[in-house]
């Protein structure tokens, strides 16, 4: 079988990054684990590297592979992107028509990006990338012919910017401006709550601030989103709960305040408005995995977007 592949980018690695990938291999178990170490952190700093040329930002001391006890556990060669998502960076040896998938890394990945290497570990090849929603989280390996250009993953971070992943949360992974509804001012929930589960599915709530208006008629509401986790007939998606309350001394919502979920085609799934002195509100609803909605708030002519992935 002939492969047909992107065209390949040629990375020249730094005694630094061979400082770092002897050094982390040293600290193995076995020679084996010691090789699949090395290999990994070689290509996490190729892939950096990369980045950085095209002035995208990385957080490599925040990525798994260069925690030493993850690293030990587990197979990993993520890099974390701030406020993107982790990239897994998958080594690829000579004569290999495919590289491998730990079950560890089928998930909570922007994609895959392949790094070829040779005899001379002085330098490797960028082979090309696949997006993590293409992959099955039970899926074992990619095969070279699956690989798209590196092109694609620009593509995909662009995307990943416009999109809130709502599984990343659970991995601590949180967009520019979210943050765990616990950092959020306190909650004015006086009427309700949202409901906690009572069985053990996985939840977590994160949010973020909304001002409206400007000045001295600024008012400001908090906007939170709550998934949980669930299973039914083997298919995973999750429950969704979308509320906002007023902030700081601000007892009630300003009326006329409107919240909508949109579908992936743009239109209005569910809907609802505030009236005099409601101090929430809230929709909930579920969602499958890779399906895609938008939560649209409006207050007179000001309205608000927010785009979200599962």
């Amino acid at each position: 079988m002939t492969l047909t592949l992107a065209e390949p980018l040629t990375v020249f690695l730094t005694p630094e990054a061979h400082q770092y990938a002897g050094q982390f291999a040293a600290e193995q178990a076995t020679p084996e684990k010691g090789k699949q170490v090395y290999l990994n952190t070689l290509a996490v700093v190729a892939v950096q590297i990369y980045l950085k040329w095209i002035n995208i930002q990385t957080a490599i001391h925040q990525s798994d592979c260069w925690n030493g006890g993850l690293r030990a556990i587990f197979n990993v060669a993520d890099l974390v992107l701030p406020n993107i998502g982790k990239l897994e960076c998958r080594p690829v040896l000579p004569g290999e028509k495919e590289f491998y998938l730990p079950p560890e890394v089928t998930e909570n990945r922007i994609g895959y990006l392949a790094v070829q290497f040779e005899e001379d570990l002085n330098q490797v090849q960028l082979l090309g990338f696949v997006s993590g929603r293409k992959i099955d989280k039970f899926q074992e390996s990619i095969s070279l012919t699956e690989i798209e250009s590196l092109d694609t993953l620009i593509d995909e971070i662009d995307w990943c910017q416009k999109f809130v992943n709502l599984r990343q949360w659970f991995a601590g992974i949180f967009q520019a401006e979210w943050q765990p509804s616990e950092l959020l001012p306190a909650t004015n929930l006086r009427s309700s709550t949202i409901a906690t589960s009572e069985s053990e599915a996985p939840t977590i709530s994160c949010g973020k601030i909304i001002n409206w208006g400007s000045g001295a008629t600024q008012r400001s509401t908090v906007l939170v989103v709550k998934v949980t986790t669930k299973f039914e007939e083997e298919e995973e998606g999750i429950d969704i709960c979308v509320r906002l309350y007023p902030v700081d001394e601000t007892l009630y919502l300003p009326p006329g305040l409107q919240v909508k979920i949109l579908d992936e085609s743009g239109n209005s799934a569910m809907e609802a408005e505030t009236r005099e002195k409601d101090d929430w509100i809230q929709l909930e609803f579920g969602c499958q995995t890779q399906e895609q909605f938008t939560i649209e708030i409006s207050l007179g002519e000001q309205l608000i977007r927010e785009n979200f992935v599962v």
